[in-house]
């Protein structure tokens, strides 16, 4: 379990940090214990089993004493864990691979200011760095820029397009975990990315503040920070000591950067637990590594033959909870293809629940009715599309019999906000209109043995809200195969077709197919 967190740390940090879910649908295996749960003073002795892709069997886990805590009351001093009321259990919760929820009485809310703090901390930091460092012009600002903001209002942005769609929500998202990370609940903590986008839209930018950026930030912001905050709780363990302790602070420090500055403020980073307090979750991580190609169908200037990298992770829960938290599942993938002195193509797709409902929960069934959050990134020079979305759809888990499972996830999302590639320009930075519409995602899965067969879908209906007028019809098709050799190692094939058509009003229609093909190592843990 320590070499999966300290690989799904890096390589989240390697994308998201560096402002970078398609998924895998057998991450969904699930046991016939429920997680923990605290209610008041108490904690429920019952655990997840260990995510494992090629076992089901049952597992219950009790512990032999249950733990009182009481009269918690001190916010930062380590000393609070020396109270005489701490009962330490049998059972030790340094292995991570037995889950169970956070424990709140360890992270008490701090007092407003702190996160007001935080996000102000953010702020300058980028600010100054993009100042000093990259000597960016746009943060040149005075009262006049100030002044000509708030008489402006709020204009659409023009520039590249990776600023708008990926380095917004990791700025947000920063200032997400100053509130999280203080003791502050997801939806507690969401108003202070709104506020914290606000005052640099219009504070800390000389140009007029953007429309695009405060919905892009608020919501792409809220979801990355919400994964950032649990990826980073399954490094921290309280518990450990010495060069262990010492790699996890500053491993979870690197990945939640925000957190780790909370957690010295906080005195979390120095104090000692009985046991591990944070979040533990399944985690299910898959590596690929191999060749990209196609051959151009529309315009020979599509052809290529790249190498592949790409990573997914599926963070969360195994189902048996009647409710779900936001992100206790959540989906990640990113991945690239790389020629030299070519361009690389870059996709990041994310998907998580805000809210679950179980409404089948039999031995052999699961079916989770629930509101979806996705983000969507797809950048090369054939096309460019972004999307935050909210909707509703359904997770479906069963073993058909024996060895054989299914898996099905279904969710259709409004989009209030993305940007679709055009052949208009906005500007000498802008080539792409701001959109509206639809998104619905399928993937299914079928496993036997070590061979697993997948198919992922996306369906996009895009219309222009401000760019040339017009709509798109944007469509993924996406058929798998993943045998497994030996011990997580094994071969994987896909067939990507890629298709878009719409019109431009009153100009003219169109129509473009690409298909890619994909062969590469995969190495699941």
């Amino acid at each position: 379990m320590k070499y999966k967190l300290l690989l799904t740390g890096l390589i989240f940090l390697a994308f998201g940090f560096s402002y970078a879910q398609q998924t895998d649908t057998a991450g969904i295996i699930y046991s016939e214990t429920s997680p923990a749960e605290t209610t008041g003073t108490e904690i429920k002795s019952e655990f997840y089993k260990p995510l494992n892709l090629r076992e089901c069997d049952d597992f219950i886990f009790e512990l032999n004493e249950n733990l009182e805590i009481n009269g918690f009351r001190n916010k930062r001093s380590p000393s609070i864990f020396k109270n005489k009321n701490f009962q330490k259990s049998s059972l030790s919760l340094n292995d991570t691979g037995k889950y169970h929820s956070y424990l709140p009485e360890y992270y008490p809310k701090s007092n407003v200011f702190i996160p007001i703090a935080g996000v102000m901390g953010v702020n300058f930091f980028l600010f100054y760095y993009n100042k000093y460092v990259l000597k960016q012009d746009y943060v040149k600002i005075s009262f006049k820029t100030v002044v000509h903001n708030l008489d402006t209002g709020f204009v659409w942005d023009e520039d590249v397009f990776h600023t708008n769609q990926l380095r917004h929500p990791v700025h947000a998202s920063l200032q997400f975990n100053a509130a999280r990370s203080a003791g502050y609940g997801f939806w507690e903590s969401i108003p202070f990315v709104f506020w914290g986008s606000a005052v640099w839209e219009i504070l800390m930018e000389k140009d007029p503040p953007q429309t695009n950026d405060m919905i892009t930030s608020t919501i792409g912001g809220v979801s990355v920070g919400e994964m950032a905050h649990r990826l980073s709780s399954l490094i921290l363990d309280e518990s450990t000591s010495g060069f262990n302790r010492v790699f996890r602070e500053l491993f979870a420090f690197c990945v939640n950067p925000v957190r780790g500055v909370n957690r010295i403020i906080r005195g979390e980073v120095s104090r000692k637990t009985p046991f591990n307090v944070n979040d533990v979750f399944p985690i299910y991580n898959r590596l690929n590594f191999g060749y990209a190609g196609n051959n151009g169908n529309d315009d020979a200037k599509s052809e290529k033959k790249h190498l592949l990298f790409e990573y997914s992770v599926t963070y969360g829960s195994t189902f048996e909870k009647n409710t779900f938290n936001p992100f206790d599942f959540f989906r990640v993938r990113v991945g690239f293809d790389f020629k030299k002195n070519e361009q690389a193509f870059f996709w990041n797709n994310i998907y998580g629940l805000l809210y679950g409902k179980n409404i089948i929960n039999r031995s052999d069934s699961r079916f989770v009715l629930g509101a979806f959050h996705g983000i969507d990134y797809f950048y090369n020079y054939i096309y460019r599309l972004s999307t935050q979305s909210l909707g509703l759809g359904f997770i479906y888990v069963s073993p058909v019999k024996n060895n054989l499972k299914a898996n099905v996830i279904l969710h259709s999302n409004f989009v209030p906000l993305g940007a679709v590639n055009s052949i208009f320009r906005r500007g000498p930075n802008r080539d792409y209109d701001f959109v509206i519409g639809n998104k619905t995602m399928l993937e299914a899965s079928l496993s036997y043995g070590p061979l697993m067969l997948m198919l992922e879908s996306e369906y996009y209906y895009l219309k222009t809200i401000e760019g040339a007028p017009g709509h798109s019809n944007i469509s993924f098709f996406n058929p798998k195969l993943y045998i497994d050799i030996y011990n997580g190692l094994g071969l994987g094939v896909e067939y990507l077709i890629y298709s878009k058509s719409g019109t431009y009003k009153n100009l003219y229609d169109y129509n473009h197919r690409t298909d890619e093909h994909r062969l590469f190592l995969t190495y699941t843990l």
